[in-house]
């Protein structure tokens, strides 16, 4: 049972929803947004060209690249800003690449079956509310606090390892899964290996997506 009180799960939120500091706010959003512009381009043009796939590719990467463009631009004014841009390329960004593996899975390998984006697109959400959920016992268990005690470590640390197994195991059935569909298809490997790498980028932008709670956090504070 968590005792914590109500006044140390406020500090513990305190702690959490903090701004990077501004030395860093401008390489870091060049750096997570280089490689969806590298990626997304050349999936969304690369043959064959499929219109829907190629907005459903285009259309993310516009957004992420306008939110940040104002971060780069005037970094001093968008400190907290920041939190909520990091947040949407997490979502925008890991929903992409979901999407691009899906374009190689149907549009270059041929693939008929709707289950591939049925499955695909379940294990998302399901990954993604799975992490959201042990990052909020993670952060009121006092995970994130600075001053964390040895017992909030311990009340957490449960959470903290499935938190690891949860992604490793997601890494480890999408490699599994695209060595399968080879198998058993006669896809080419290459371009499963390259759908596989699609899906774990995914998974790892969607850590990110926790810095839209940690912005509306620092906004409800005050």
């Amino acid at each position: 049972m968590n005792d914590n009180t109500p006044g140390q799960k406020q500090s513990f939120i305190d702690d959490y929803a903090g701004v990077y500091p501004l030395r860093i706010i401008r390489s870091q959003t060049i750096s997570l947004l280089l490689l969806p512009n590298v990626l997304l381009l050349i999936l969304a043009f690369a043959d064959p060209y499929v219109p829907v796939w190629a907005w459903l590719l285009l259309v993310p990467l516009v957004m992420m690249d306008m939110l940040g463009l104002a971060v780069v631009v005037s970094p001093g004014r968008m400190q907290e800003f920041h939190l909520f841009v990091l947040g949407a390329v997490g979502v925008l960004g890991s929903a992409a690449f979901a999407a691009a593996a899906n374009k190689l899975a149907y549009a270059t390998l041929g693939i008929s079956s709707p289950w591939f984006l049925i499955v695909s697109a379940a294990g998302y959400i399901l990954v993604f509310a799975t992490l959201y959920g042990i990052h909020i016992k993670l952060l009121y268990g006092g995970r994130y606090s600075r001053e964390a005690s040895d017992n909030q470590e311990t009340e957490t640390r449960g959470a903290k390892k499935a938190q690891g197994i949860i992604l490793a195991c997601s890494g480890l059935g999408v490699l599994l899964s695209c060595v399968l569909i080879k198998t058993f298809g006669g896809y080419s490997m290459k371009v499963m290996l390259i759908i596989a790498l699609l899906f774990l980028f995914a998974l790892a932008y969607m850590m990110l997506a926790g810095n839209l709670h940690k912005y509306w956090l620092l906004k409800k504070r005050r």
